[in-house]
């Protein structure tokens, strides 16, 4: 029998553990407790098994998991939960609460560490968990922000045609990014063990352009096949990354901030339409909505918002959308709903900070109220945490960079792309113009793989963030870390 614990993100004053109990049909449910008392335990998902139609030869289900809130605990507290199952204890798994406002500058930062695209068989010797370790930072909460696996990789494979042959090879994949600690193997153990997290999707947890067909993927070519795969991969990412259902929101207040992380590609339509399903969009709209009732009585409030796709891209070209990559900017919803919310913040004083990841380059960029001429909407990318390898393409460029490095021309990251350019406009007659300028704050753009720490402070009414970027690298110059002058955030 094989144990994982890890701790979700929660409200103040609780704890969330995740707990897997693998290679066991008759598995007894877990025993939780804290080291030094205290706290009520309760089953928020009791142990089910995981849907990767793995069994043993009876037909059993031979892993499981489960979801647990520990509540009655104290905000901003370090607490050990002890877990045991049948007499075969965990390495105590140390965790803190999340505090109810955010920190004064004299009193630290609260540190978010972003990840994002994470190709496992890249990184064979956990680099990416090594360099997180390494942070000195503390790391009060952690965003996983889309790709936390590759279900349709490598390249031109192609899945069984029966159910269970569907999800033991995708479930095979999330076994080694998630348990990986257990398996001694590089994953994101590291990175999940580090703070409390929240997980959303990006296409990858599904394939490249979800919900879309696509030329190397076989199982995409009938309607059949995309429902079974979507299904299946749905199951695994509920399973594996969520304490609730696929295609929803997870709201954190942190006083000002209000957080809502959005999963906007697991129920999206193939008709450039929905973006978010109605549950969504109604939690989407209310956040909108306290944001505004906050500062109509006066209160700060400012909004982060976290999803899988980049805001500040151009819209991909018909021919793309379809056979490469669609971007949000490619659906009505992104143009009549998230735009307009976002930009009636802005015309109210409320400042946004987009996070994400996704489009392989990081960068901090800032978009301009045409209204007001203030700065009210910031976009920070983290992307790629290990860049997936295309076969022949990724070679020949390494090639090429070893015979440009003869002449004192090879590239830090030579199969690494550059950041697109910001659009000009965001949606016709729109309030939003992204812009860089020459001054010291941005855009940042950077090539390579790159783990972040997004830092928030109070400064007075307002919050002031910064982001370190570290490169996953064993060239310590590659892997020394940047960070981005602090950006101020403040009601108009």
């Amino acid at each position: 029998m094989m144990l994982a614990a890890y701790s979700l993100a929660a409200a103040p004053a609780e704890l969330r553990i995740w707990v897997g109990i693998f290679d066991t049909a008759t598995p007894q449910p877990p025993n939780l407790r804290l080291a030094g008392g205290g706290g009520q335990v309760e089953a928020l998902a009791p142990l089910t098994p995981i849907r990767d139609r793995i069994t043993d030869a009876q037909g059993r289900p031979l892993n499981h998991r489960g979801v647990f809130r520990i509540s009655g605990l104290a905000e901003a507290t370090s607490y050990t939960v002890l877990i045991e199952v049948a007499g075969q204890a965990l390495p105590p798994l140390k965790t803190h609460t999340l505090p109810r406002a955010l920190p004064r500058k004299l009193d630290g930062s609260f540190n978010i560490l972003l990840c994002s695209c994470y190709s496992q068989p890249e990184d064979g010797a956990g680099l990416v968990g090594t360099i997180a370790s390494q942070i000195m930072l503390r790391t009060d909460m952690t965003l996983m922000m889309g790709d936390q696996i590759y279900g349709d990789l490598p390249i031109f494979e192609d899945l069984p045609e029966d159910d269970a042959g569907v999800a033991r090879k995708l479930a095979r994949k999330y076994r080694r990014n998630f348990v990986d600690s257990q398996l001694g193997s590089g994953g994101l153990g590291p990175l999940l063990a580090r703070a409390p997290y929240v997980c959303v999707a990006d296409d990858h947890e599904y394939w490249n352009n979800y919900p879309y067909r696509q030329t190397q993927l076989p199982k995409t070519w009938t309607e059949a096949g995309r429902r079974q795969w979507a299904a299946i991969a749905k199951d695994l990412y509920e399973d594996y990354q969520l304490d609730g259902p696929a295609g929803g929101c997870k709201r954190i207040d942190i006083e000002p901030l209000s957080m809502l992380v959005v999963d906007m590609r697991s129920l999206r339509d193939d008709r450039f339409g929905l973006l978010m399903a109605p549950p969504a969009l109604q939690q989407f709209a209310a956040w909108e909505a306290d944001l505004q009732a906050r500062r109509a009585a006066g209160q700060p409030a400012f909004g982060m918002l976290v999803s899988g796709q980049a805001l500040l891209v151009e819209p991909a070209s018909a021919s793309k959308r379809l056979s490469e990559d669609a971007e949000m900017s490619n659906y009505a919803q992104y143009l009549d709903t998230i735009l307009p919310a976002l930009e009636r913040l802005s015309a109210a004083g409320i400042p946004v900070l987009y996070v994400t990841g996704d489009v392989h380059w990081s960068r901090v960029a800032r978009v301009r109220d045409m209204g007001s001429g203030r700065t009210t909407l910031y976009e920070v990318i983290v992307s790629p945490s290990c860049l997936i390898r295309v076969p022949g393409l990724d070679a020949a460029k390494q090639t090429l960079n070893g015979i440009s490095g003869i002449f004192g021309t090879a590239k830090p990251w030579p199969r690494h792309g550059k950041a697109a350019p910001l659009p000009k406009r965001l949606r016709e007659q729109g309030r939003f113009a992204p812009y860089a300028d020459k001054g010291g704050l941005g855009p940042l753009e950077l090539q390579g793989d790159r783990i972040a720490v997004l830092s928030l402070t109070r400064a007075g009414g307002g919050i002031d963030f910064e982001v370190s970027y570290y490169g996953i690298s064993g060239d310590k110059a590659l892997a020394r870390s940047i960070t981005t002058p602090a950006c101020q955030m403040r009601n108009i």
